[in-house]
């Protein structure tokens, strides 16, 4: 695998993760309205929203976003 070709991975992983983020968000917020605050799946959705903040501040620092 050549620079180039790494480089359009790392870029495609970033776009994965942003888009994930997003969803997550989204879903998260839909459950917030339907009052599902407690449930097993807005814990999971929130550990991952989590993870995905924390692996994103990674690439902000660096200037990737």
């Amino acid at each position: 695998m050549n620079d180039q070709e790494r480089l359009a991975q790392f870029e495609g992983v970033l776009a994965d993760l942003v888009a994930e983020n997003a969803l997550v968000l989204q879903q998260l917020e839909a459950l917030r309205a339907q009052g599902k605050v407690k449930t097993a799946t807005y814990q999971q959705l929130t550990a991952r929203k989590l993870a995905l903040k924390s692996t994103l501040a990674l690439f902000e620092e660096r200037g990737l976003l």
